[in-house]
């Protein structure tokens, strides 16, 4: 992809139009697979994929973007310089930025340490199934009162990590019967199995009933082996930090925050699967603010960022 010497093939859609001036000053950088496309530096990296080398002048403000911004969630610097490189950026120092950035961050010295990968599940032996054959469901409660809500109701996907999360005012089995359809099975599909503690919310004849209509086998966390059920338990953790991290000290906007801590943990790299819960899904990376804001590639060639194109149009 990048032109490696003087008289080679330059990659599909970079300008070509170099004279002998400069070959002589980038082909040093050719061999490392770097691409001089005005007015931007790109870099082959080892995924195979384009990404933009973030020049120093800049560096402060896209981590700000991956860290605070919509859709960072506060998360740790080697989640956060996965997320960036997912977002296809490169400088050389990216982890060590990530760190150093992270450890200044005033809401995360507040809050206590940001979410890492130190926080994910334990290891276990992974089951044979697929994405979204099994969840495990919790409730999250007491939270301070936010526009009448006081209760997180949380579902999580056991392969993809997948997490679906509302805010309620009670926790009740109607409630649960109500997210089960609406956020699982008519988005997902009838899962396999569903997990949950023994609480009443969950333990009741009107669930039986529903998960019976479904085919759904339904599996109870006892106090003996709370491991059943853990998926759930850390998710709640982490998206309890994720929402101190975002919200103000009075916690009064957090049910309005909760969409946004969602986003930021379906987009976090996620270290037992070498990616985040976004690309299982999807086989895709997502795309975030930050790609538009500092010209990512597909954002220039695609969305018509690049600045010699639009002067040759606003020329005409």
């Amino acid at each position: 992809m990048s032109f490696y010497s003087k008289g080679r093939l330059i990659a599909k859609g970079f300008t070509h139009t170099y004279d002998i001036d400069y070959w002589e000053t980038f082909a040093p950088i050719a061999k490392l697979n770097y691409i001089w496309d005005n007015p931007y530096l790109w870099r082959l990296c080892n995924d195979q994929v384009i990404h933009r080398c973030i020049p120093d002048t800049v560096i402060n403000s896209v981590l700000q973007f991956c860290h605070a911004a919509l859709g960072g969630g506060h998360y740790g610097s080697t989640r956060m310089a996965r997320k960036l490189l997912d977002c296809r950026f490169y400088w050389p120092t990216i982890f060590r930025d990530a760190y150093q950035f992270v450890s200044t961050c005033e809401k995360c010295q507040k809050a206590g340490v940001a979410i890492s990968k130190r926080h994910e599940m334990p290891q276990q032996p992974i089951p044979f199934c697929e994405v979204f054959d099994v969840w495990g469901i919790d409730f999250m409660w007491p939270f301070p009162v936010s526009n009448g809500h006081s209760c997180i109701l949380l579902a999580v996907d056991y392969v993809s990590r997948w997490v679906e999360a509302i805010a309620t005012k009670t926790n009740d089995t109607k409630v649960v019967v109500d997210f089960l359809k609406s956020n699982i099975f008519y988005r997902f599909g009838m899962p396999k199995a569903l997990i949950s503690d023994q609480g009443s919310h969950f333990c009741n004849r009107d669930m039986s009933s529903l998960l019976h209509k479904y085919g759904v086998v339904y599996r109870i966390a006892t106090a003996y082996h709370p491991q059943t059920n853990d998926q759930a338990d850390v998710f709640n953790k982490e998206i309890k930090k994720t929402l101190q991290n975002m919200t103000n000290p009075s916690w009064k906007d957090w049910s309005q925050l909760l969409e946004d801590a969602l986003w930021a943990h379906r987009t976090t790299y996620r270290t037992p699967l070498g990616m985040s819960p976004y690309q299982i899904v999807f086989d895709k990376a997502c795309h975030l603010s930050v790609e538009i804001e500092h010209k990512a590639y597909w954002a220039v060639k695609q969305c018509n960022l690049s600045y010699d194109q639009a002067s040759k149009l606003r020329s005409r």
